[in-house]
């Protein structure tokens, strides 16, 4: 990794940053001096890939926060499953929120539900019950021959533990953080792998403010983590 993509993903973790913070960090990994540290952030800043915030404080333009989409649908289906099983953990999103991320667009109507692992066979029989088109667990050959994500469907999948989530509006969904991961760890998601990846990850880079600390986190639960950094790594 290069001086300046060393400076970036420390800026990226945190919103500003002093130079004596970031010596701190880029020294624990190269061997440079605090005069070259600032002709690297010199040159970032012309390159408007940072800012100058004040005297002596930097930080990355600001991004905005990735908000998944809260469509009536999802919030029913919450709702639904909330009440059906009130002692588990449930996160649900849907497919349009990767379209948005995608530079080869491609149809995902589906609605993503995540279980604890124990629970998804459950879940997903609930869900056949009362007549809803369900998926469980797809693997990669079921998906290709199978589900047709431009129809409406629910896909169950197993909610790692500690995964990053937040609330909307009272509806737990994934962070951004956590979607970047799994597009490259879940068996489902084989058509975004692969070149698409590196778009997909740029695209959000570009678009909103990612914590890389945190997505790397998980990225180890998830077994992907040197993976998540080659994508990191990556320019064209």
């Amino acid at each position: 990794m290069s001086i300046a993509d060393l400076i970036l993903d420390f800026a990226n973790s945190r919103n500003s940053f002093t130079l004596c913070e970031l010596a701190g960090y880029v020294h624990d990994r190269e061997n440079i001096s605090d005069s070259g540290l600032l002709w690297h952030i010199r040159k970032l800043i012309k390159q408007n890939q940072l800012s100058r915030l004040s005297r002596g404080l930097y930080g990355k333009q600001a991004k905005s926060d990735f908000m998944p989409s809260l469509t009536e649908d999802l919030r029913n289906l919450y709702a639904d499953l909330t009440r059906a099983f009130p002692l588990i953990d449930i996160v649900v999103y849907s497919g349009n929120d990767i379209n948005s991320l995608q530079h080869h667009l491609s149809a995902n109507n589906a609605i993503y539900v995540e279980v604890p692992k124990e629970a998804t066979e459950t879940v997903f029989h609930y869900l056949a019950e009362k007549k809803i088109r369900a998926f469980h667990r797809p693997t990669e050959d079921f998906m290709s021959d199978y589900v047709d994500l431009a129809e409406k469907s629910v896909i169950v999948k197993a909610l790692t533990t500690e995964a990053p989530i937040k609330a909307v509006d009272g509806v737990m969904m994934p962070t951004l953080e956590k979607m970047l991961v799994d597009i490259n760890a879940d068996p489902d998601f084989y058509y975004l792998q692969g070149n698409e990846t590196f778009n997909i990850m740029q695209n959000a880079r570009s678009l909103y403010a990612i914590n890389i600390p945190k997505m790397l986190r998980y990225a180890s639960r998830r077994g992907i983590r040197e993976t998540m950094q080659t994508i990191l790594n990556f320019k064209d």
